[in-house]
């Protein structure tokens, strides 16, 4: 049984806010889902591209490959509960450098092992049935077609329906303090809607801010805790700027799904000939033109059909990256205050895994298989 029954206030609008707050509603949480609209917050979620990164990764071992082979799996058996939400599976990750093809061979070995199915294709085996992705430096590339990419925007939506089919209270305020009263935890809230409470009392509170779980940490009073509660856990901002692409000249084969072309993301679009592209890795949070042009020229490396698209569109979202942890943080800062934040660039992969992590810290099992 759970530690208790009482309200779970999830903080948080972006993917892993929006997948604990369903998750916890179905192991049988009364959850009270703090989640800011588009017109106070942007989720960063929103700014991303949804590329599940998880079995290509070149991590061998210890936490960060658990997560990420764990949160597939996860994905792959709650997707369905979630209703329609467009989704591509199979990864390829190109290889550029002589001097990694056979270190990437070995990360296929290692796979397969274990049972994942990684392959390695030649570069004979990509142009053949891939001619989009000819460069003279080409030397093959991973092949993960458990890895994939899920659309944000309506995998936020189907999240947020999903929750509230299952009784999650979803309030559009930004929590502005946070502080301990008597077991509980006092929220103070701020919303534009005036019928909003401007405070929640809570058995348990699950930062999925971001950065803005920095702000909330410092501003506890400190002197009202124990003293080894540790409140310090610095997160930065990290820029990443993305677009959408029409691209005429792209071969009538296309694209084999979604690409990791020396670092950077190309994801086919349902409209012939567009792509998503992205995203530039900029420290702080302020855009640079440089990095953009850098991205869509892939450092000067792009192919002519590439070089030719037009820009239909560009976004920009800033994600929290730890500093001097590994990301993301997955902490119990204090008895029922939890930390699930920092997740950088694999917040929509890592989503499952950090809230079924929550669950079993506020003590709720696992919900029977549907």
């Amino acid at each position: 049984m759970p530690v208790c029954r009482d309200v779970i206030a999830v903080v948080g609008a972006g993917s892993v806010g929006s997948v604990t707050a369903w998750w916890l509603a179905r192991c049988g949480a009364q959850v009270v889902w703090l989640a800011p609209d588009a017109s106070l917050e942007r989720p960063g979620s929103l700014a991303a591209l949804g590329v599940l990164m998880g079995h290509c990764s070149r991590r061998l071992r210890g936490r960060s490959w658990r997560l990420r082979r764990t949160s597939l799996a996860l994905w792959r058996q709650w997707l369905p509960l979630l209703g329609p939400v467009p989704q591509q599976w199979g990864l390829t990750v190109l290889c550029h450098q002589a001097d990694e093809v056979e270190r990437l061979q070995a990360l296929v070995r290692q796979r397969q092992g274990e049972g994942v199915p990684l392959a390695w294709r030649t570069r004979g085996e990509l142009l053949n049935r891939w001619p989009a992705l000819a460069s003279s430096d080409l030397q093959g590339g991973l092949w993960s077609p458990q890895d994939g990419q899920l659309d944000p925007a309506p995998l936020l939506a189907a999240l947020a329906g999903a929750a509230e089919r299952l009784g999650v209270q979803r309030r559009p305020a930004q929590v502005t303090g946070l502080q301990p009263e008597g077991k509980n935890w006092r929220l103070q809230l701020q919303a534009r809607d005036p019928d909003c409470p401007t405070t929640l009392l809570a058995s348990a509170v699950v930062l999925c801010t971001g950065l803005g779980a920095g702000r909330l940490l410092a501003a506890l009073n400190s002197s009202s805790l124990d003293s080894a509660i540790r409140l310090n856990w610095p997160m930065t901002p990290v820029l990443g700027q993305a677009a959408e692409l029409h691209c005429p000249m792209l071969p009538p084969q296309g694209l084999p799904g979604p690409v990791v072309w020396r670092g950077v993301h190309l994801i086919p679009r349902l409209q012939d000939q567009r792509l998503w592209i992205g995203a530039t890795v900029e420290p702080g949070d302020q855009s640079q033109v440089q990095c953009f042009d850098q991205m869509l020229g892939l450092d000067g490396a792009a192919p002519p059909w590439l070089r030719q698209a037009q820009v239909l569109g560009r976004w920009q979202g800033v994600r929290a990256r730890p500093a001097g942890r590994p990301a993301p943080l997955l902490a119990t800062l204090a008895p029922g205050v939890l930390l699930t934040s920092g997740h950088y660039r694999n917040g929509i992969l890592l989503a499952p895994a950090t809230a079924v992590w929550t669950g079993r810290q506020l003590g709720f099992p696992a919900p029977d298989a549907p």
